[in-house]
């Protein structure tokens, strides 16, 4: 009968091996769906908060491209002012290069900032034009020296 003993004692062995393996692997199969939750989780996370990056970077750009539409209409309109005062002081007779001289200004831009006001300047208004010496601007005269006038 030892031997019958022995063959419940091994298919005991053998049905506790069993649920043994079967309780690990359940264990295991838990840790890893509890991993691959957490995993997901953080991985949604990551991936929202790169979504605020790129929101802000959007933000970013557009007010970006605003401060640069603003700079340019006040860029163009502070140019076009200048030149307006410019054209002015040519129209009394001086040169680009004198212009150029008096207010340290290359005389490219001098003759650039003059241009843009005498192409401009039939879109003036008649109010912005008083203000500025009441006189539309003349030509600008060549670069040749001023003569000095009674001495």
């Amino acid at each position: 009968m030892s031997g019958s003993g022995d063959a419940v004692h091994n298919e005991t062995k053998v049905i506790s091996a069993r649920s043994q393996a079967r309780s690990k692997l359940s264990e295991r199969r838990a840790e890893l769906l509890k991993r691959i939750s957490d995993n997901q989780r953080d991985l949604e996370r990551a991936l929202a908060s790169l979504e605020k990056v790129d929101k802000a970077a959007v933000r970013r750009d557009a007010a970006i491209a605003k401060a640069n539409e603003e700079f340019e209409k006040k860029k163009a309109a502070a140019e076009l002012a200048a030149g307006r005062s410019l054209a002015q002081v040519a129209g009394r007779g001086e040169t680009a290069t004198s212009i150029s001289e008096l207010v340290d200004l290359d005389v490219a831009m001098v003759r650039r900032l003059v241009k843009l006001a005498e192409e401009n300047n039939d879109s003036t208004p008649p109010a912005q034009r008083s203000s500025e010496g009441g006189s539309e601007a003349k030509e600008p005269t060549p670069d040749v020296p001023v003569a000095a006038s009674g001495s």
